[in-house]
């Protein structure tokens, strides 16, 4: 705030300065003038009576002469003020507008008002660095999930666009640069309920600059980051980050499972989706040589993850002064057909076109399919409005970098847990990634799956936490919906699957169905969104939790309830928790 009055004092300098000469001049002259009373005496004005009139003078507000009628002498000084005193406000009223409209007095008051915004914040909220495509997107998802952001860009342009959107739950943007340490400070890196930071900067640099302010200023603080080399990639996650995510590798390492194991593919597929949108059906891709034209950073990426796999690879590259090619590469524009036949693509069972320009990328794999119409395509797309252009083109996979690293941000955010259940998943075999997905599918149909975490203490499932402390309550009681009878109470929220527990240190994926609820366990989430609600509310009320364990409505009212326990029977709850301990439980190691 103290900025804001330095500018603003330090512009009206001039106009204080000259209507204070103005009124001072004023005033002298009204008390030096001699005037005459109502008696014919004369008489000169206090400097409380020259200071009155001026006053109401000058603001055009014109009460009359005072104490007496004026002689000439005192009406000529008096048209003269008159005059100089208009010029003089409007002079500084000018200025005061022109103020207003100054750039950095409106940036100072923009950034003042988001420091109190920030202050006032009472909720768990993330700090995103940059809104480009992907800051935007990742934005979009965070707001509709009910997740609050601080956004930070170096273009005005790019903040007054997130001021124009239309969010569910509105963010905070400011225009600065965000490697700076006290912007970062003024974003609430310190701030109590500030859980994370997430930084997508266009530059490798950027981001290791805020991955290394993070570290110094919150060493606690959850970092996730984007990096476009594995050189990158590796010196941020020396700074403590917490997950780096690398957009070329990503998709990559997804082309190559597509190609070993189409389920697995499906599962990381779904996990990073979009919740609501349709199954995608795993990619149809046949074994044989694939064709890569471009060896940028994204050709050199599937090159050494698709080599690993024991893929059979051939290189299109147009600069000759590439380094490193491997052997066999072509030489030539891939845009052009002898190119590609050159390269074999009568022969190739699939070309991906990775260059950074999308016309070429789209002009690459039109030509392939007049070559080879049964050749799998897959596009790099480096523009997000050429989105409608590449929908068109009916591609069997597409990269879009913005999307791969927002919705992978955006699900490690919604569920921390997915990072250690997705890098488990990735040393299954095919049968049993087959049973995995099988059984996802069997809970959600044909949507891609809503995950969330369910953590077990007295804040997040007060119903649950206080029902555990007195019962054993089992994972297949309250979690497994596809266990639960059409004709059961319990029937009222749809099926759903626990993934993965967290137990301490230790970590159960598909938790069995007798295991034992404990305090404090973490449990990974996957149905539908519909089912999600309804889970989160009998975790909440304890009525619908006893109505749910019980298989049948109970009484609502108190008094109701009460009555029912003065019977000499065992309530139903304790009746049933008897049979079930009669049962084997699965404990913990």
């Amino acid at each position: 705030m103290s900025n804001l009055f330095y500018i603003l004092f330090r512009r009206l300098r001039s106009p204080l300065i000259v209507l204070i000469i103005v009124y001072a001049i004023s005033i002298l002259g009204f008390v030096l003038i001699p005037g005459i009373d109502d008696q014919g005496n004369p008489w000169k004005m206090s400097f409380f009576h020259a200071f009155y009139f001026v006053s109401f003078m000058a603001t055009t507000i014109g009460f009359g002469e005072i104490p007496y009628a004026f002689s000439d002498a005192q009406r000529y000084w008096a048209l003269i003020t008159m005059y100089a005193t208009v010029v003089s406000w409007l002079y500084g009223i000018g200025m005061m507008l022109s103020i207003f409209q100054d750039r950095v007095f409106r940036q100072q008051m923009q950034t003042n008002s988001f420091i109190r915004h920030v202050k006032n914040i009472r909720e768990p909220f993330y700090i995103i660095c940059g809104y480009g495509d992907t800051g935007a997107q990742l934005t979009r998802s965070l707001s509709r999930e009910g997740i609050l952001s601080v956004v930070i860009d170096v273009s005005e342009e790019r903040i007054s666009d997130l001021e124009a959107d239309d969010f569910k739950m509105t963010p905070l943007g400011l225009c600065a640069d965000g490697s700076q340490s006290e912007v970062l400070e003024m974003a609430g890196i310190k701030h109590p309920w500030c859980k994370g930071i997430v930084t997508l900067a266009n530059e490798d640099s950027v981001n290791l600059t805020v991955a290394i302010v993070a570290q110094l200023l919150n060493p606690d603080l959850r970092l996730i980051a984007r990096a476009e080399t594995p050189e990158a990639e590796a010196n941020i996650l020396s700074f403590g980050a917490n997950e780096v995510i690398n957009p070329f590798e990503t998709f990559a390492s997804r082309l190559a499972l597509a190609l070993r194991s189409p389920s697995l593919f499906c599962l990381y597929d779904w996990m990073t989706g979009v919740s609501g949108q349709k199954i995608c059906e795993p990619p149809e891709a046949k074994q044989g040589i694939w064709i890569i034209c471009g060896f940028g950073r994204f050709g050199r990426s599937l090159y050494e993850h698709l080599d690993d796999e024991g893929v059979p690879l051939r290189v299109i590259e147009s600069n000759r002064k590439v380094r490193d090619l491997p052997s066999g590469s072509v030489i030539g524009r891939p845009t052009e057909a002898s190119t590609l036949t050159k390269a074999g693509i009568e022969d190739a069972v699939g070309i991906i076109a990775g260059t950074d320009v999308d016309a070429n990328n789209l002009s690459i794999l039109m030509t392939a399919e007049e070559l080879n119409p049964d050749v799998f395509r897959v596009a790099r797309q480096n523009k997000e409005n050429n989105s409608h252009l590449f929908q068109a083109a009916n591609l069997d996979m597409l990269m879009q970098r913005g999307n791969v690293i927002s919705n992978t941000i955006f699900a490690f955010i919604r569920t921390p847990m997915l990072g250690d259940f997705l890098r488990i998943v990735s040393r299954f075999n095919n049968d049993k990634s087959n049973e995995l997905v099988s059984r996802i599918v069997g809970v959600v149909d044909d949507e891609i799956p809503e995950l969330w975490e369910l953590a077990i203490n007295q804040y997040n499932t007060p119903a649950l936490y206080k029902m555990i402390q007195t019962h054993q309550i089992l994972v297949e009681d309250i979690l497994y919906g596809d266990q639960l009878n059409k004709d059961d109470a319990k029937s009222e929220y749809t099926s759903t699957l626990p993934l993965f527990l967290r137990r301490g240190e230790g970590n159960v994926l598909l938790p069995e169905n007798n295991r034992i609820i404990r305090e404090n366990d973490r449990f990974l989430m996957c149905g539908t969104y519909d089912a999600r609600q309804r889970m989160m509310r009998v975790v909440k009320n304890i009525n619908l939790l006893e109505s749910v364990l019980l298989g049948e409505d109970l009484p609502a009212g108190w008094l109701l309830r009460k009555f029912r326990q003065r019977d000499d029977e065992l309530p139903l709850l304790n009746k049933k928790r008897k049979k079930l301990k009669k049962e084997p439980f699965q404990e913990e190691k």
